[in-house]
């Protein structure tokens, strides 16, 4: 728990009963966190690892809300808690993962009267509002084969494990269309497809 930001900040007495009480977790790759829908009774600190959280409509298409990270909190997992309303959305490990657990009511204890750790909550509200903004901005004023690029030059590896079907579900698009602009950019030479992966050759082009 020392690596979370606030932590230290915190008064002595919360940093004591927090350690005492977080129970640490390792879980696999591709493993539910929770479904959307559930209320949740705890709340993960994420220390390693990556979880896709994302929205599902009833026709089964899915959108990527946003990943994530080591250090943050996932503000669904946050909002359902603290509320007791249902989850709006679903959350999977996207890696392996570790991080610690802590129930609501103490995490509620400490939003309540630890102004660093509420300073803590607001900043993950604002980066997931401004992320909000931007893909809402993204959805209305450019056009997918853009929005695609964009995904692929945000890419850290070169070649990436993923199938169509997923980059589809990220930006909340068919995965026939996703993958006949994939097969245009092979084309121009900006990628190459291979089952389950896409290797980047080359952002510079389109």
């Amino acid at each position: 728990m020392q690596s979370f930001s606030f932590f230290s900040k915190l008064s002595d007495e919360a940093q004591t009963e927090l350690l005492y009480h977080a129970h640490s977790i390792s879980i696999p790759a591709g493993m539910t966190l929770f479904h959307q829908g559930d209320t949740c009774q705890d709340i993960l600190f994420l220390t390693k690892g990556s979880v896709r959280v994302y929205r599902q409509h009833v026709s089964g298409a899915e959108i990527t809300l946003y990943f994530l990270e080591p250090g943050e909190q996932c503000n669904v997992n946050i909002t359902s808690s603290l509320s007791e309303m249902p989850a709006i959305g679903t959350a999977v490990s996207e890696s392996d993962i570790e991080g610690y657990m802590l129930s609501s009511e103490l995490v509620k204890k400490y939003f309540m009267n630890e102004p660093k750790y509420q300073q803590f909550v607001f900043g993950l509200y604002d980066l997931r509002l401004t992320a909000l903004a931007e893909m809402i901005e993204d959805v209305r004023f450019k056009k997918l084969d853009e929005r695609l690029l964009d995904w692929i030059n945000s890419q850290k590896d070169s070649k990436v494990k993923i199938t169509h079907e997923q980059v589809a579900s990220h930006l909340g698009s068919a995965r026939e269309v996703i993958s006949r602009l994939l097969k245009e950019f092979e084309n121009q030479g900006i990628v190459k497809l291979s089952r389950g992966s896409i290797e980047i050759l080359n952002t510079t082009k389109h």
